[in-house]
């Protein structure tokens, strides 16, 4: 299934996984249901960390003010709420993907299925 790729850093993880939301800096055609990867940066390269289901957009109207103020101080326009999030882990070099530049990564479509095929194993939250 297409889908997107989205760049998380380290800090931006655990929210991810523990409260299935993502901020959010890149505008595309989000809809219920679309697929998206997550692509982090390590040591040994970059790695597809797991894939997410998305539930909706969460506009900066629609939030309290210290999550505003932290969306703002990041440059994002809302945040991401994902119905379901799988981890996984699979090397970009492994994929499809591997041939752009690392920060061409960040909200290109990608087909979300091929790559989930490659994990060995996934946790789904």
């Amino acid at each position: 299934m297409a889908g997107f790729c989205l760049r998380i850093k380290e800090e931006q993880e655990r929210q991810l996984y523990v409260r299935r939301e993502l901020g959010i800096g890149i505008r595309r055609g989000w809809a219920r249901g679309t697929k998206v990867l997550f692509v982090k940066k390590t040591l040994s390269g970059d790695v597809f960390t797991g894939s997410g289901i998305l539930d909706r957009v969460v506009e900066l109207a629609q939030m309290g003010e210290d999550e505003k103020r932290r969306c703002l101080e990041n440059n994002w326009y809302g945040k991401l709420a994902f119905l379901t999030i799988a981890r996984f882990m699979v090397p970009v070099s492994e994929t499809a993907l591997a041939g752009p530049p690392p920060a061409f990564l960040n909200g290109i479509a990608a087909d979300v299925d091929a790559v989930e095929s490659l994990a060995r194993g996934r946790l789904v939250t």
